[in-house]
Parts: C-alpha cells; sequence; structure tokens
C-alpha cells in the first residue's frame, strides 16, 4: 500500500470519514503545505478519506469518489482513510489504496487544508447550523489529536484492523497545542483512564475546559470522580461516550460490558445536571434482539446510531439500506424533537 509521501505533485484531501480521520489527514496537510491546494482543480493527486463503520457509510465513499471522478477525470486518485485497510471491499479501478496520513504533535493551524465532506445522513445539512444541530456534533471544534487505535475486542468493531495498532500521544507534549487553540475536542478512537485523568491535571492547571468523544463506559466509570470535577468546575463541555445499547443481553452478546455500561449512563445524567452536554452511539436492528431506546433518547442531548452490519460489502445491498435507513433516519430526527419538547 503507498504512503502519501511516495505521490508525485499536488494533493487534494477531502475527508468522507470521522474527525479522528480528518484529523490525522490535518496533521499531515499542516505539516507539509507545500504539497496540499484546497480545489480539485489545482491537483495532480485526489485523496479521500473514507469510512468503513457500515456499508452505508462505504457507498458515501464510493458516490464521494465517483463524484469527483466523473469532474475531475484526468487526476490520479486514492482510497486512505479506514476503507483503504479493508481489502474485502473492491475499490474502483480507477482508484489506489494508501496509508492514512498522519504527522503527530503538528498543530493545525489551517483546518481548510483538508475539505471535510458533508454528513450524508443529514439530509439538508447547513455549515451556518449551530453545533447542537444533527451532523454538526464536534464539527467546529479544534481536534487535538491524543492518540489512534483501541485495545477493546467488541463484536461488531474492525477498528484494531482499521485504524492500525493502539497509540498514545504524550500528553505533556500536547499542552503547549491545547493552550494556543480554543474550542478543543480531544480527539482518539477509544481515550484510557490514564489519558483522561493526565487531561484532568491539565485542564485544571489552566483553567481551560475541553470537550471529549469516544469515551468507552468501561473509562468513564474508572473516571467518574474526574469527570464530575471537571463538569462541577465549567470545564468539560461536551462528553461522548458510546453506549451502543443499554439492553443488557444486546450488550453481553456484544461482549460488552454490562454493569459498565449502565453505570456510564448513570454518570451521564450526573454530568447533565452540572452542564455538560452528553452524547452516545446506539447499533439498532442487532440480530433478532428487540430494543427500545426511549430511556437513551430522553437521557442523552445527542443520540446518533448505526445500523448492524454484517460487514459483507454487496452494493446493491448498500444502496436498498442506504433508502430505508436515511428515510427512517429523517423519521426518527421528527420524533425525538417532539419528545425533546415535552421533557
Amino acid at each position: 500500500m503507498k504512503e502519501i509521501k511516495d505521490l508525485e505533485g499536488k494533493i487534494y484531501m477531502t475527508c468522507s470519514a470521522c474527525m479522528s480521520v480528518w484529523a490525522d489527514g490535518l496533521s499531515w496537510a499542516n505539516a507539509n503545505k507545500d504539497r496540499i491546494v484546497k480545489s480539485p482543480e489545482q491537483a495532480d493527486n485526489i485523496v479521500v478519506l473514507a469510512c468503513q463503520v457500515t456499508d452505508l457509510a462505504v457507498l458515501n465513499d464510493l458516490k464521494v469518489l465517483e463524484r469527483l471522478k466523473s469532474e475531475f477525470p484526468d487526476k490520479k486518485y486514492f482510497v486512505s482513510g479506514c476503507l483503504a485497510k479493508r481489502l474485502d471491499v473492491e475499490v474502483p479501478e480507477f482508484a489506489e489504496r494508501l496509508e492514512t496520513p498522519r504527522d503527530n504533535y503538528q498543530f493545525l493551524w489551517d483546518k481548510t487544508l483538508v475539505n471535510f465532506e458533508k454528513p450524508f445522513w443529514v439530509k439538508e445539512f447547513k455549515e451556518e447550523d449551530n453545533g447542537k444541530a444533527q451532523g454538526h456534533l464536534f464539527r467546529d471544534m479544534y481536534p487535538l489529536r491524543i492518540g489512534k487505535g483501541c485495545p477493546n475486542k467488541c463484536t461488531y468493531c474492525t477498528i484494531r484492523v482499521t485504524r492500525g495498532a493502539f497509540e498514545q500521544l504524550e500528553a505533556s507534549s500536547l499542552e503547549k497545542e491545547f493552550q494556543t487553540f480554543d474550542n478543543v475536542l480531544l480527539i482518539a478512537d477509544s481515550p484510557t483512564a490514564t489519558q483522561i485523568k493526565e487531561w484532568y491535571e491539565i485542564a485544571k492547571r489552566n483553567n481551560k475546559p475541553f470537550s471529549i468523544r469516544n469515551v468507552e463506559p468501561s473509562v468513564t466509570v474508572a473516571c467518574e470522580q474526574e469527570l464530575l470535577d471537571l463538569a462541577k468546575n465549567k470545564l468539560l463541555k461536551v462528553y461522548h461516550s458510546p453506549i451502543q445499547s443499554n439492553n443488557p443481553e444486546v450488550l453481553e452478546d456484544m461482549h460488552r460490558n454490562v454493569q459498565a455500561t449502565l453505570k456510564t449512563m448513570e454518570i451521564a445524567r450526573k454530568l447533565q445536571e452540572n452542564g455538560v452536554y452528553i452524547a452516545t452511539n446506539i447499533i439498532i436492528d442487532y440480530k433478532d434482539f428487540k430494543q427500545d431506546f426511549s430511556e437513551v433518547y430522553n437521557l442523552y442531548d445527542y443520540v446518533s446510531w448505526n445500523p448492524l452490519w454484517d460487514r459483507v460489502w454487496d452494493r446493491k445491498r448498500a444502496e436498498q439500506r442506504f433508502e430505508i435507513y436515511l428515510g427512517a433516519l429523517a423519521a426518527e430526527n421528527e420524533t425525538v424533537k417532539n419528545l425533546r419538547r415535552t421533557k
């Protein structure tokens, strides 16, 4: 698989994946500004930082690639990000696979060096909407990279393959970056308890708040004291912990910690009571289990979901599911709006 340093000429990067992958690309782009252009017309190479979390995301990645290819047929195309590591998913013949570019400890002075595609699941997405609107959570924050990869082994997840070896960056080496930028979001695929405790100390020392995402329930429980203290001191803005389900039988089948998940929901409520905006992820249509997520929607300020995918790529099936689930999401958004009006 090629690396970005092997490419000749100018590079345009666009991201149809999550903020972790976008931040990776931004770190390399900011360290190599002379190689980057901000419009595909000026590029020799077009790199799509792509997602693979569900077949819906893969389909969207391919649509982004195909759209760019139709508009700029003479460029060289590369699939990077997580999808590049899914060798079982065929990519278009006109595109090569590329390792995810990153440059650790690089300040992200210019966040426009890598285009961030609009979230495909939001039908009428508007950049000017506030940070609490669907598809906007974290989008306008400063993504401070603190690690990548995940040491856990959930049955539905492929992060261990697609994000590479688990890695933690030194918090002490990131403090200057934290001090330099406003509205900081700590970026990692799975922050550890050690990292939470380190950033607790940094936030307290600088009297500066942060937001964080992807904190597993077991880590949330291990850091309850620090998190609540941050909340009480207004040093935690948005806290995202993916519970995936509130059904103990489902959690057990996923090989997830049941007690930690239920305890995380209790901690989330306490954080919310102290002014923290709380968010989570859930997985819908999990095997044949029947799930009721009303408790989750009643508690969390922001809930995003993914339908379970068997990880077998089938474009025709993905296109059918795309229409079904995006229609369901639109209907759900209206239901949730009405629910929250009555809270």
